[in-house]
């Protein structure tokens, strides 16, 4: 049986994969030789017109409006030939599958239960529905490439934060049904034996490298990762999204050669070698042998938890305690604060360990990611304004999108100048 909320979910995510009938089609405008049909240009004016900005506009201004922002995403996308972006089936693939199990995860439910709803509320297979929401990725993904290469990333200073909010502080959204959460991450490492045997392990499997011995068939007998098969390939990755023990290790090599010395990251001793390089990136490759901490280790970090769980009784003692204990470096430093969440937007692995805690209690130890976490719920509100001192972060992140829409924005009226448009709807 399929629960409405799945159902409800399903639905949602139908829109924008599927028009509405129309009884008639026809072409609405054209943009450097590609139509924007009737039929879109419809569904998207049924759309905009239950939403708030439609409200006070009358019905030929919702056309217009609806119209322009169509012909100036087409104009976008124009760009893509022009700047030779290529995205391969397989990306848009791996993004779809990574989107529908984001779905079903955040539902707790399994694919197939997923496959189910598609088909009861759409009536479609997971083959159909899948290459109807790949298009839908396929076009997000477009747009976000022609923007990342025409606008990139701003970074807005104090001052233009200070302003985004003063002009736009009463339109800011508001968070409703929301919690203040503060936590202590307490990884669990293995002691310095195990360290030690594994980097002596790591040690000689270079040995056998000096040897003659092919890095690859190494990698596949001995690297305890994913890429193992591949002979350890990671393929090409940009500067600053590796470890940075990592990166600081491979960009001393030439090409086709690998570190003399081992390199110790949280997962463990690593061989790395330098196979190509671009101009934004590396493709390196490893030999990755973890160091997996034992029930001993475990349970030490365990009796940490409970020991400060029992003994902190204020909120500046959970701060206090953040600060010399926790490893999370986004957060020990303001004594554990994580700030605001919707509770239904807030970490899945948070959700349950936070549910039924009254302000000023802290959660029983929770495992997350190899690291046991404390919780502390600070405070609960059914409504709150969106605040700079409580929200910086957040109201950063809205005045860089801001700033960026505003650049891309320039950049459109300047680039529909230089195709053909025609609007051909009349009515």
């Amino acid at each position: 049986m399929i629960s409405n909320r799945i159902a409800s979910l399903v639905f949602a995510l139908s829109v924008g994969c599927f028009a509405e009938p129309v009884l008639m089609e026809g072409i609405a405008a054209v943009v450097d030789g590609k139509p924007i049909m009737r039929s879109e240009f419809m569904n998207n004016l049924y759309r905009f017109q239950d939403t708030p900005e439609a409200a006070s506009m009358t019905e030929q201004q919702q056309k217009e409006a609806v119209l322009n922002r169509m012909i100036e995403e087409k104009v976008l996308l124009s760009r893509i030939d022009r700047d030779s972006i290529v995205i391969s089936e397989n990306e848009v693939d791996q993004r779809v599958t990574s989107h529908l199990q984001s779905i079903a995860a955040s539902q707790k439910i399994d694919m197939a239960t997923l496959e189910k709803a598609v088909r009861a509320q759409l009536g479609l297979s997971m083959i159909q529905y899948r290459e109807q929401l790949g298009k839908q990725i396929r076009s997000h993904m477009e747009i976000s490439r022609v923007r990342q290469l025409h606008v990139g990333t701003i970074h807005p200073t104090k001052k233009e934060v200070d302003v985004f909010y003063k002009d736009y502080k009463d339109s800011l959204p508001r968070q409703f049904n929301c919690v203040l959460l503060s936590h202590i991450q307490l990884p669990i490492k293995p002691d310095s034996m195990i360290v030690d045997s594994v980097k002596h392990v790591a040690e000689a499997l270079i040995d056998s490298l000096n040897l003659g011995i092919k890095f690859e068939l190494l990698a596949q007998r001995h690297s305890q990762d994913s890429t193992a098969a591949k002979g350890g390939d990671l393929g090409y990755f940009k500067r600053g999204l590796l470890d940075p023990a990592f990166e600081k290790a491979i960009e001393r090599l030439k090409n086709g050669h690998y570190a003399s010395t081992p390199v110790k990251t949280d997962l463990g001793w690593h061989i790395a070698r330098v196979l190509g390089r671009k101009e934004d990136g590396v493709r390196s490759a490893q030999i990755l042998l973890r160091t997996i901490p034992t029930a001993k280790d475990s349970a030490a970090v365990l009796a940490l938890a409970d020991s400060l769980r029992n003994n902190i009784k204020s909120k500046d003692e959970f701060a206090k305690a953040a600060k010399k204990f926790s490893e999370d470096k986004s957060s020990n430093f303001q004594g554990g604060l994580l700030g605001w969440f919707q509770r239904n937007e807030m970490e899945p692995a948070y959700v349950d360990p936070v549910a039924n805690l009254n302000v000023g209690e802290i959660s029983e130890p929770v495992m997350i990611d190899g690291a046991y976490h404390l919780f502390r719920l600070d405070d609960s509100r059914q409504v709150r304004e969106l605040t700079l001192e409580e929200d910086y972060g957040k109201i950063e992140l809205m005045a860089a999108t801001h700033l960026e829409n505003e650049k891309l924005q320039k950049l459109i009226q300047k680039w529909r100048k230089e195709v053909l448009v025609e609007i051909r709807m009349t009515e």
